[in-house]
């Protein structure tokens, strides 16, 4: 039997509870993860109530006590279904069979192996679980990283220049960058738009944060997100005194606007370290 190079051990991060997606599959809650060995827990699973049965027949009805109902919001429907009569020891719902059977292989909550499971099962699903994670991850890791060179190449960089900065070749940047889907293009365009009419407004200098104004195209949310992802991708810049300013990147969005290009950040040092050389 092969070895670990490490002792297994169990993963520690809290993951996300799950939730029904609209095709009746679980999923991690806020993510499109399938959840490792989900299987419906009906709400006949969960609930247990009496049944009012005539020997040889059918049961004519259930019965749900007030507390019960009053506890448990997947049982409130019980409140207008239900008649209400006096049990032994609390009010009850008296609720006709057919109906109780109409609600109850609803789905009200998920047996996940990971948490309900035992033994190597729960092991092999925590262990399924974060490689969904983390598989997840470095797609989105990877797509962001096309986004990027994308935008770099909006702003003038060369290949040559990006793979300098990646340790990567340009044939690699080129491989990168090659087929990217159109809603990543029209994501980038339209961020490029945006962040140009916000870097127009901050011009060369710097501008308070809160005396920058807002174009009108933008919505209050979406101008706060631009400035966001700007410092995220490098364009603009946070100083002292809660203020903004462009960086060199961000300037060069200018200079596309007025259609003059400067070399980019880069090209310049490639530039000066080639004069030193002559």
């Amino acid at each position: 039997m092969k070895s670990f190079a490490h002792n297994p051990v169990a993963p520690t991060s809290e993951r996300p509870g799950v939730a029904l997606d609209e095709s009746g599959s679980w999923k991690y809650e806020g993510t499109e993860i399938p959840a490792v060995g989900a299987r419906d827990v009906t709400l006949a699973e969960s609930v247990n109530p009496r049944r009012i049965v005539r020997v040889g027949e059918e049961p004519e009805a259930v019965l749900l006590s007030l507390s019960e109902v009053e506890a448990d919001p997947r049982l409130l429907w019980a409140v207008e279904a239900g008649k209400r009569v006096n049990g032994d020891d609390e009010p009850e719902y008296k609720v006709p069979f057919a109906i109780w059977q109409e609600h109850a292989g609803q789905p009200v909550g998920a047996w996940l192996p990971e948490r309900d499971g035992s033994g190597l099962d729960r092991s092999l699903a925590l262990a399924e679980r974060e490689y969904r994670f983390a598989k997840r991850a470095l797609e989105d890791a990877g797509a962001l990283r096309q986004y990027l060179i994308l935008l770099a190449a909006r702003l003038g960089r060369s290949r040559r220049v990006v793979g300098e900065t990646l340790s990567l070749s340009a044939a690699r940047v080129q491989q990168l960058s090659e087929a990217p889907s159109d809603e990543m293009v029209a994501d980038v365009d339209e961020f490029v738009a945006s962040a140009t009419e916000v870097a127009v407004l901050l011009g060369s200098g710097t501008v308070p944060r809160d005396k920058l104004p807002r174009p009108r195209a933008l919505g209050g949310d979406e101008f706060e997100e631009i400035i966001a992802s700007m410092i995220f991708a490098g364009l603009a810049e946070e100083v002292t005194g809660d203020g903004l300013k462009l960086t060199e990147d961000g300037l060069a969005l200018l200079r596309a606007k007025s259609g003059k290009r400067r070399p980019v950040k880069g090209d310049q040092d490639r530039e000066r370290a080639g004069s030193a050389t002559k």
